[in-house]
């Protein structure tokens, strides 16, 4: 295996420490302008590895393991481009021949960012639907035609924002211990001893 250069080794460090930061400005516009079409992939190539796989024979959880799993395939069969700053627009499309492992390693530096920027927009969609793409594909994977469930699905998921999927009681906060015994306490079975 050939050595690698200092420019390349310090490449690859810095790519694997912005793998784990938290999301750039760049990532969650990438993630909110490619979320309908991020949606319509994810599914598409979830209902491929189903198929080829089998994983509806053990039940639904092979196929909820697969959901987080599926932004590999993503990566392999996607790409991600932008527009010039300052009105910076992100597009997801389908690559006419799929990105291998060692193609990966040919990319340039910004090449490897989009790349990176996609596995994250991905992880985030996949974090965010997990459940419900685990359901719904459960459901559809005997379905031959999986058009109409992308559609579907994809149109529900496009109209709730990334803001919507988290609890919002209480305008957007976390309730404190009190305000939720008040709620849910009615009997006094889980207030603490000290009350007794």
């Amino acid at each position: 295996m050939p050595r690698l250069g200092r420019p390349l080794a310090a490449l690859i460090i810095g790519v694997a420490l912005h793998a784990w930061a938290a999301p750039s400005a760049d990532e969650l516009q990438a993630f909110r302008d490619t979320r309908g079409t991020m949606c319509r992939a994810v599914v598409r190539e979830m209902h491929i590895e189903i198929h080829k796989h089998k994983l509806r024979k053990n039940g639904e959880d092979d196929i909820y393991e697969t959901v987080p799993a599926i932004c590999l395939a993503i990566v392999q069969n996607y790409s991600l481009t932008a527009t010039a700053p300052p009105s910076r627009k992100w597009s997801l499309k389908k690559r006419a021949v799929r990105l291998d492992d060692d193609d990966a390693l040919d990319q340039n530096p910004s090449m490897m960012m989009h790349l990176i920027t996609l596995k994250k927009a991905c992880e985030h969609f996949t974090d965010d639907f997990q459940q419900e793409l685990s359901e719904l594909m459960y459901r559809s994977a005997l379905l031959h035609d999986i058009e109409p469930i992308v559609s579907e699905f994809c149109e529900k998921s496009s109209a709730s924002s990334a803001g919507d999927r988290s609890d919002t009681d209480g305008g957007g906060r976390m309730p404190d211990m009190a305000e939720l015994l008040k709620r849910f306490d009615t009997d006094g079975s889980i207030s603490p001893a000290e009350n007794l």
